[in-house]
């Protein structure tokens, strides 16, 4: 079933993120990861929700989700696809309509196989010529349009708005709120190329050496940015 797969994305995004992690930082983690290694966009709003309906339906029942977030999400998993993801987790109930799809798909595969081609040769050139991009500005991310002499490839990333409102580098103190009243994490640091500590206002991989943040802890505020936290 699909609610399978994004459970057990969430408990390897448990195991992923180091220290204390929540099912907001786990999803965040996920959307993170999605649109940095395979450049798909989904919200960890998105994820969450997917994850409640998961747990809670009844055992035979799956859940509403489109197949392009699970065959993201086995992606992430470390299977090739769906397919790949059923013969490690086998689904034991399957209904009706799941049957009749199969034999539907089996006796038109080479119409479809045609039809979503020239689908997605469709949608990727409409896409590219649509897609919006930005690029790290030192402190935070900025949109740009897509100009390959001004820029590298290695600077334009997808456009995210999720991370141009809420990801930025800071310079914390003695007065920055480290945690929320609920434990959330509210700073994660990393290396840049010089090998500086920097600290940022959310989860994600560091822009200049796309290594992923790491939670600040107590050791390193007291090491690095308030000796009497």
């Amino acid at each position: 079933m699909y609610k399978e797969v994004v459970i057990k994305a969430f408990e390897k995004a448990k195991k992923d993120i180091t220290g204390r992690s929540n099912k907001t930082n786990r999803s965040e983690h996920i959307s993170h990861v999605l649109l940095d290694d395979f450049k798909y966009q989904v919200s960890g709003k998105t994820l969450r929700n997917h994850l409640d309906k998961s747990v809670n339906s009844n055992s035979n029942e799956d859940i509403s989700i489109n197949s392009d977030y699970v065959h993201h999400l086995c992606l992430y998993l470390g299977f090739a696809n769906y397919n790949e993801f059923l013969k490690i987790y086998p689904v034991v109930l399957e209904d009706t309509n799941e049957h009749w799809l199969k034999v539907f798909i089996k006796k038109n595969k080479s119409a479809l196989i045609i039809s979503v081609l020239t689908i997605i040769v469709v949608f990727s050139i409409t896409s590219f010529n649509q897609q919006r991009w930005m690029i790290w500005d030192d402190t935070h991310y900025i949109e740009v349009e897509f100009d390959a002499e001004k820029y590298s490839l290695s600077q334009l990333k997808i456009y995210n708005q999720e991370r141009i409102e809420n990801f930025q580098r800071v310079t914390p103190d003695c007065k920055t709120i480290f945690y929320t009243e609920d434990g959330t994490i509210n700073l994660w640091y990393g290396k840049n190329t010089s090998g500086e500590l920097q600290y940022f206002t959310t989860i994600a991989k560091h822009p200049e050496t796309g290594k992923t943040l790491k939670e600040i802890t107590d050791y390193m505020i007291k090491k690095y940015i308030c000796e009497n936290y």
